[in-house]
């Protein structure tokens, strides 16, 4: 009989298989129905794309939150501390779920202080799990109206500078005998047959779980019919520089995209090839060593788990090469785990974006690292 200690880890290593194996044909999907929503499409075929889009995001937040409970039921997550804009990683959120709110009619807006500061420190991958899980919510109840994501900075002190994040909807509330019980595991408001909404009820419990790995909290105020509010309050430190950096603007360079599956390596090359940046592809860690031997590249995006050669000694060997001792590398994987992103920065990488990665997301995340390269 195994032993708990090793249940856990076969556990651990199932969920990890589990988590490559649909998060690489899911962003293949995605991928490709966002490139073929960008060509000239009757409205009956933008209607099939969109539906067929609509499931499968729906499938990636059943394996996104089911994962994210586990980990953090078993405390595998840790907190990661960089600076990062505050007001760009909320308004993202408000952009990846704007195509989801708008064909319900549903409108989604943000209202940002002018309190904020212009950067924080704090781990921004679990900040911005957390209000997605609530912003998700809030447009998955809402059929009519408007969400919005608001946020202010208190006064600063010594530790830092409290930000209260609040997400505001007009869906159909929360009975107050219920209010008690939606953070609890597998708790919906509905239950039965009957039910007109999808989903495990695993999202409200796993964004009070990260708000409390944040030293933050969540509250909640609702009336049935009217809508809910859910207010995050969370403490940041502030960088060094409190001014800040500027945006780079508009940057054009040369990106090199490693990865095996060939439907990856098309949706990346025709996202970036739209965005006037000059983008090569190969298949596999020997002929990224080749083509950075006879280019210089201003940014790599590194699959990792590949035959052969994987991810992690592709990257050791660029290194090496003279042109690319400083060349930022992105790790593009559909393992997430904290484990990986210790890893990535180990071996010398500068980022993690995890499979499937939203277009938006993608090109913001190249455009931003091209951009710290022109001004450094």
């Amino acid at each position: 009989m195994l032993k708990t200690d090793e249940l856990s880890e076969l556990k651990g290593q199932f969920l990890t298989s589990l988590n490559h194996e649909i998060r690489t044909p899911l962003s293949g999907i995605l991928g490709m129905t966002d490139l073929l929503l960008e060509t000239s499409l009757s409205d009956e075929q933008k209607d099939y794309v969109g539906a067929t889009r609509l499931c499968a995001e729906n499938l990636l937040e059943i394996l996104n939150v089911t994962l994210e409970f586990s980990a953090l039921s078993a405390n595998h997550l840790h907190l990661e501390e960089a600076e990062f804009s505050l007001r760009e990683t909320l308004a993202g959120l408000v952009s990846e779920f704007s195509f989801k709110a708008e064909s319900k009619g549903v409108r989604l807006r943000h209202n940002f202080d002018r309190s904020l500061p212009a950067t924080v420190v704090g781990d921004a991958l679990r900040l911005r799990q957390l209000i997605w899980h609530l912003l998700g919510n809030a447009v998955k109840f809402t059929q009519r109206g408007e969400v919005e994501v608001s946020a202010s900075a208190g006064k600063v002190g010594e530790a830092g500078v409290p930000i209260t994040i609040a997400v505001r909807d007009t869906g159909i509330g929360i009975r107050p005998d219920q209010v008690g019980s939606i953070f609890e595991s597998f708790r919906q408001l509905e239950t039965g047959l009957a039910r007109n909404y999808p989903g495990l009820g695993l999202g409200l419990a796993v964004a009070q779980k990260l708000a409390m790995l944040l030293d933050g909290s969540i509250t909640v105020e609702s009336e049935v019919g009217r809508g809910s509010i859910f207010s995050v309050r969370l403490p940041l430190r502030l960088p060094l520089d409190f001014a800040g950096k500027m945006d780079g603007g508009t940057v054009r360079g040369r990106v090199l995209v490693v990865d095996d599956d060939v439907i990856s390596r098309t949706i990346v090359s025709h996202l970036l090839g739209r965005r006037a940046l000059n983008v090569d592809c190969v298949n596999d860690g020997p002929a990224a060593i080749k083509a950075a031997s006879g280019s210089r590249y201003d940014l790599i995006l590194m699959d990792l788990q590949m035959p052969g050669m994987d991810g992690f000694q592709t990257a050791r060997a660029l290194r090496e090469l003279a042109g690319h001792r400083d060349t930022p590398i992105l790790a593009v994987t559909a393992n997430c785990s904290s484990d990986y992103r210790d890893l990535c920065l180990k071996n010398g990488m500068q980022g993690f974006l995890s499979k499937p990665v939203q277009s938006s997301e993608l090109v913001h995340t190249v455009e931003k690292f091209l951009s710290a390269a022109v001004i450094s």
